[in-house]
């Protein structure tokens, strides 16, 4: 290159990553789901990708449940309720990548769309590209690699979900009554003020909706409508709403039953969460 075809400047910008941090955490351990704790389904204000390596598992986001085949990843967005459900008794193995934003979506919009499947399945050597990416991750995070190596490690792990995935088939059984519940609390939930009005419009018992739920979704009806509207509730709350305007949209018809359950949750009141989530950056 001789000196003529050298720029002045630079007037490509690098990708600003001052505004992203991350926690990764890999699990390896023997899981008995009628004696160990169950996570019950909860809600980040972050992205997860959670990636199984080997695991006799289904996955839980929203009102959709998936089940897991070696490699899938699935992904949850900022508020999605979502848990993995172990279902027997196995050594299970996966990884956790949180992913957050100063600014959500604007360093990657493609992690936050709406439209995009929650379950990515790559074909057979992509799939094993990204769990040795994960793999190299880890051992970085272990072995204090540098914050460049972190970072094009993340990258490139992030190119396998730019473009939107192919919907997968939900193919865990589950009673078709519950699917139909699951997909009316998403819809509806701040309409929803009691489990009696799922029972009385589905003419179940309470008896058979708690065994359902406790079955499939390893928590109960009452604990998954609370958590859908407190998820809405932090989503208002973010964006600015007043702690009684949140409190009303999500559907609580009590203020300060709204402020244990929310504290209760996330371990500080409502207020004290939107005073934090209005010092982020934009």
């Amino acid at each position: 290159m001789n000196e003529s075809t050298i720029p002045l400047y630079a007037s490509q910008p690098l990708l600003p990553l001052s505004g992203v941090r991350f926690e990764l955490s890999h699990a390896k351990e023997f899981f008995n789901p009628g004696k160990d704790v169950v996570n019950p389904p909860h809600i980040h204000n972050c992205v997860e990708l959670f990636l199984n390596i080997s695991s006799d598992a289904s996955f839980l986001v929203n009102n959709r449940l998936y089940p897991l085949l070696y490699g899938d990843v699935i992904l949850s967005k900022p508020n999605d309720i979502h848990v993995c459900l172990f279902n027997k008794s196995y050594t299970h193995e996966h990884f956790c990548l949180w992913i957050d934003e100063d600014a959500p979506g604007t360093l990657f919009p493609f992690l936050h769309e709406q439209n995009s499947s929650a379950l990515f399945r790559f074909e057979e050597e992509r799939r094993q590209q990204l769990i040795d990416l994960f793999f190299e991750l880890h051992r970085l995070c272990e072995n204090a690699g540098s914050v460049l190596e972190k970072t094009a490690c993340i990258l490139k792990i992030l190119t396998f979900f730019e473009h939107p995935a192919v919907p997968q088939r939900q193919e865990t059984q589950m009673p078709d009554t519950l699917q139909l519940i699951l997909d009316d609390i998403h819809e509806n939930f701040a309409e929803i003020h009691h489990v009696n009005q799922l029972t009385d419009k589905y003419f179940v018992s309470h008896a058979t909706l708690s065994r359902w739920f406790r079955e499939h979704l390893h928590t109960s009806p009452r604990e998954y409508l609370e958590s859908k509207k407190l998820a809405h509730a932090v989503k208002l709350l973010s964006n600015g709403e007043t702690v009684t305007e949140a409190c009303m949209q999500a559907g609580f018809p009590c203020c300060s039953h709204f402020i244990v359950l929310f504290k209760k949750k996330f371990g500080e009141t409502p207020l004290k969460y939107k005073k934090h989530a209005g010092t982020r950056t934009p």
